[in-house]
């Protein structure tokens, strides 16, 4: 029953390890890290650093509570309303009064069809980001995807993130209030008095972090889930135990890669340092190959940095990770009543690596679907092969 994230023991081993890890790449820092030909002449060392606010380097101390952080990312940020377009589609960004009070940013992209309310119209698809992104994520390139093939998209921007404020002097948010802001979307949608999206129920696709608040609203009442859920997606889920395991599997492969993943989301250095924002999140130095430039790198980073003043309480989250809930085999007790599923990874995960993507799946008791791309499958040009995968199975498995 108990998970890698609430063992005691192995949290502490994972903890200390990382303290190593502090010490040791305190002094690496020191030097310049090896570029490759393509990158060396735009992003030297001297020029990066040149770009970042704070120079100063954390302690070990600092370090460490910044690890307790990892994979956190969600902020403070003023909303806007406005309109801009995916092709022929407009894409609308509002502020949405939710029932659990929230003022949360929702960017939407509805087809004309699904507008008039058609009997025909497919079912909406609702789109929950991972940490340090918000609904932008989807609306660059998802959006115009399944909206030109008839299926209305809407994505929330989390509770504490640029565009969806948590409250005055929050600066860590529950995985409860997540799935609340979730659950309440999703009643707006369908709702009459909401957006009138109800001819069908919706389908749910979450990215990395986003996953864990899929897992945690089916857990708490399936039925619910499987009467309003036409069916769920996670993209490169972190897996239902959390980042524990991973964490240990990452240590034992690389202690080089360990620390990538650490400085770069526990301390946010990949908000700063665009060498390291590519391997994180786009495929690494072979990035701009994938059509993500350094002009969309710059920008990804301004997001990132306006995406994470309020972060994701790790400590409550370990308390109640999704795990708990799984049998001997790893299986959710609640995964033969749950909604159609489909759990997405990518071959060229930076963070979620090949056994998380499986852990997933076997908690929903599925097979999982491996696609070419990094860990932002929405964003390189290799987008269109997790869009693909989930086109695939909506017209397979759930538009019937």
């Amino acid at each position: 029953m108990s998970s890698c994230g609430c063992h005691p023991p192995r949290r502490c081993l994972i903890l200390f390890l990382i303290v190593v890890l502090a010490g040791i790449f305190e002094v690496i820092e020191s030097f310049p890290p090896p570029l490759s030909p393509k990158h060396e002449p735009k992003l030297s060392r001297s020029s990066l650093s040149s770009k970042n606010v704070n120079k100063s380097r954390p302690s070990a101390t600092s370090q460490l509570s910044a690890f307790l952080d990892i994979f956190g990312g969600i902020s403070r940020g003023g909303a806007s309303k406005m309109e801009s377009t995916a092709g022929d589609l407009p894409i609308t960004t509002e502020t949405i009064d939710l029932s659990t009070g929230v003022s949360a940013e929702v960017m939407s992209c509805i087809p004309t069809a699904a507008k008039r309310g058609s009997s025909g119209n497919k079912p909406p698809l609702v789109f929950i980001h991972g940490s340090f992104h918000a609904a932008w994520c989807w609306s660059e390139r998802y959006f115009q995807y399944f909206a030109s093939r008839g299926y209305p998209c809407v994505a929330l921007s989390l509770r504490g993130t640029g565009g969806t404020f948590a409250g005055e002097g929050v600066k860590k948010v529950k995985v409860s209030e997540h799935v609340a802001d979730v659950s309440a979307l999703l009643d707006y949608v369908s709702s009459s008095d909401g957006m009138g999206l109800g001819g069908r129920k919706p389908v749910l696709i979450s990215h990395s972090f986003g996953g864990l608040a899929v897992m945690k609203m089916i857990e708490r009442d399936p039925a619910a889930a499987k009467a309003s859920l036409a069916g769920v997606v996670l993209l490169c889920s972190v897996p239902p135990s959390g980042n524990g395991r991973m964490t240990l599997r990452f240590l034992r492969r690389s202690l080089r890669d360990s620390w990538k993943i650490t400085a770069g989301l526990a301390m946010k250095k990949g908000n700063d340092d665009p060498v390291l924002c590519r391997e994180l999140f786009f495929g690494g130095e072979d990035s701009e190959d994938l059509g993500v430039t350094d002009e969309d790198v710059a920008r990804y980073q301004s997001y990132f940095r306006r995406d994470v003043d309020a972060t994701i309480d790790l400590g409550d989250i370990a308390r109640q990770l999704p795990s708990a809930c799984a049998d001997k085999d790893g299986r959710a007790s609640f995964a033969s009543s749950a909604p159609p599923s489909l759990v997405v990874g990518a071959q060229d995960d930076f963070i979620v690596d090949r056994e998380g993507v499986e852990e997933t799946a076997r908690f929903f008791n599925v097979e999982p679907v491996f696609v070419d791309s990094p860990h932002d499958v929405m964003l390189t040009n290799k987008w269109q092969n997790g869009a693909d995968a989930i086109l695939t199975w909506l017209e397979t498995e759930v538009v019937i």
